[in-house]
């Protein structure tokens, strides 16, 4: 067996200590039903644990069932559960311990057999192989066996005499016994079942906070702010100017800083510059060329120590495969938060949740729904949970564990169509922006719904500036602030959690798409439709930091249109470190370096028209018309 990785070996330990502690889960139920006064549901409860077959997750118990189903000629019966078996916890692993499983239901039949023979019930043979020996008989080693009822004396004959062996019948008991201990933790299971991994990983997180602060103490006194929700933007910007100084901008800004520096002193950019020394040239910077002798390597403008020099890097792709989920176009595909589960729905009202790890654990479910999804998020803590926002205002809540869904209206009459929904990145928070019309996001709704209590804990109708739609939305590291981003190239910044706004930027920047604060956050990257990448300060008035070109129109095809090149919020995603941007004009998805603007990978072009895009974890998928995902790997060079 290969061996797991870290984080699959941390989730079988606490998955494996959760399972062993059913019995102790299944009294706090008890203890808090009868706490609550549940009489009714807790006698249907006892009930239940009467009827279990996973018999408390006790292998002994399984197989010790199966034996005596085995020994006793309950063949039917013994089928029956093992087909219970294999839906309830064989299906969850990898394909190739299928043969393992198939093994395991061979040696129980022959167990039957034998048991037949040994207590001269020889007419249980005869029946079981009039319903099932056409099937058997087209297997090799099965075709002794198929004679079985007429040996005389089958202990003596080579060919059966292991199976009449008591070692033979205890090492069966061993094995299995031992396999479906193994199974068991390879399971989605339930939190409840995971508190072990998290009184672990608080520990842990506890104790990371606690080294930390003592860096920081000793390193530099940083005055924090408090709650983002005063309509000061001078909040905003004292915790930009905060964070800035101990954090640098993302690499791309130091060319455009550098020249701007040397234009605040009164000189010329010298244009015999050496080539080498210069960041990013011909791709589209603010000033390509500079003197280097005319500033200093490290430039201080308020907004973070930059290094000019610093080198770019790499972002390319290591592997990539193509899945053919669907039968239809896809219309919308999101990452899990870890990036090893991918939610996908198509125009058929299909939707999946599936890993591209043929070897995950993960849950894969199937399911037609009778209504478009408009919208799809993960949850960003409990990361089982999926939600759906349909096309009558509803949120649908699926547990991929359980593969159990509930509802919340949440719509508002006169916002009826999604713009957006976003997870919070430390709650289970959503953000829905709606608006009045489909195709223009000009009036818009913003609420935020607690998916814990099930109810809207704030909402807010924007004023919205002239001919602007709202396009783009994002939350900065600790959803307390959230981005609101205008095609016509305006910013707003609200507190999350009171939508009151505390401070706005305005580009003049037409055609936006997409908007994204910098990993500091002292900044925001927009993204037009037609590929400009720029970058606005947030700690000062309306100043652009630096602008380049990706240039998507080169990998035009004649059969695609002008339009189908115009990027969108859904064809637009940033990696986590924001040194990479992947967009996906036409038909592939491209990668680009945001301090060059320079193109580092290409994925492979899909048959049509790209719908959606993700990224996560070093992963990104792009979804189709067609049908077809792609997901890559990437690798840092």
């Amino acid at each position: 067996m290969d061996p797991l990785s870290p984080k699959k070996a941390e989730y079988v330990l606490s998955a494996k200590v959760g399972i062993e502690s059913v019995g102790y889960i299944d009294d706090l139920i008890r203890e808090y039903m009868m706490f609550r006064g549940f009489k009714d549901t807790l006698q249907a409860f006892e009930e239940d644990l009467k009827r279990d077959q996973d018999k408390g997750f006790k292998p002994d118990s399984i197989v010790d069932e199966l034996l005596t189903m085995a020994t006793e000629l309950r063949i039917d019966s013994l089928l029956e559960y093992w087909r219970y078996l294999s839906f309830r916890f064989f299906s969850h692993l990898s394909p190739k311990y299928q043969r393992t499983t198939a093994m395991f239901e061979k040696r129980l039949i022959r167990l039957f057999l034998v048991s037949a023979v040994k207590t001269d019930q020889r007419q249980a043979i005869r029946r079981y192989f009039s319903e099932h020996g056409l099937k058997l008989g087209q297997q090799g080693d099965w075709v002794p066996w198929l004679g079985l009822e007429y040996v005389q004396n089958p202990a003596s004959r080579p060919e059966f005499e292991a199976y009449f062996d008591d070692d033979w019948y205890a090492s069966l008991k061993t094995a299995l016994s031992d396999f479906i201990q193994t199974v068991f933790p390879a399971m989605a299971v339930p939190r409840i079942m995971l508190f072990d991994k998290e009184r672990r990983e608080r520990e842990q997180l506890e104790a990371k906070v606690k080294q930390l602060e003592e860096r920081f103490d000793a390193e530099t006194k940083i005055t924090t702010t408090g709650v983002l929700g005063s309509s000061s933007s001078g909040l905003v910007e004292n915790h930009i100017k905060s964070l800035a100084t101990s954090i640098k901008s993302p690499k791309f800004t130091a060319a455009a800083l550098a020249s701007k520096s040397v234009m605040a002193k009164g000189k010329m950019p010298d244009v015999g510059a050496d080539e080498d020394s210069i960041s990013a040239t011909g791709a589209g910077l603010c000033a390509p060329y500079y003197d280097p002798g005319s500033y200093s390597p490290s430039i201080d403008l308020g907004i973070g120590v930059i290094q000019a020099n610093e080198p770019t890097s790499l972002l390319k792709i290591s592997q990539e495969d193509i899945f053919l989920e669907h039968n239809s176009p896809v219309a919308l595909a999101r990452f899990s938060p870890s990036g090893e589960v991918i939610a996908s729905f198509d125009d058929d009202m299909m939707l999946k949740v599936w890993s591209p790890d043929p070897e995950s654990v993960a849950p894969k479910l199937k399911n037609r729904l009778g209504y478009p999804v408009n919208a799809m998020a993960w949850d960003n803590k409990y990361t089982h949970l999926l939600y759906l926002y349909d096309d009558e205002g509803y949120i649908h809540t699926l547990n991929t564990n359980t593969n159990l869904m509930s509802r919340q209206l949440v719509k508002e009459k006169r916002h009826p169509h999604i713009v957006n929904m976003l997870s919070s990145p430390t709650s289970s928070s959503l953000l829905t922006l709606s608006s009045t019309d489909i195709k223009r996001a000009s009036d818009v709704s913003l609420r935020l719904w607690d998916a814990n209590a099930s109810k809207t804990v704030a909402s807010r109708r924007l004023s919205t500036p002239f001919e602007s739609q709202v396009v783009s939305a994002s939350f900065n590291h600790n959803g307390n602030v959230l981005g609101i981003a205008y095609n016509t190239g305006q910013i707003q910044l609200l507190d999350a959690r009171t939508f009151e706004k505390v401070a706005s930027l305005d580009t003049k920047q037409r055609g936006i798409c997409a908007a994204e604060f910098s990993v500091n956050e002292n900044s925001m990257m927009l993204v037009s439709e037609t590929g400009k990448l720029t970058q606005w300060s947030l700690g000062e008035n309306d100043q652009m930091i630096a602008e380049s070109h990706l240039n998507i129109g080169t990998y035009k095809s004649e059969d695609v249109s002008q339009d189908d090149f115009h990027l969108t919020y859904d064809r637009v995603a940033f990696a986590s470190n924001r040194e990479h941007v992947l967009v996906a004009p036409g038909r592939q998805c491209l990668v680009f370096n945001i301090d060059s603007a320079a193109m580092t990978d290409t994925m492979r072009r899909h048959k049509d028209l790209v719908t959606c895009i993700d990224f996560a974890a070093n992963c990104s998928l792009s979804a189709s018309m067609d049908g077809t995902i792609r997901v890559a790997q990437f690798r840092e060079v």
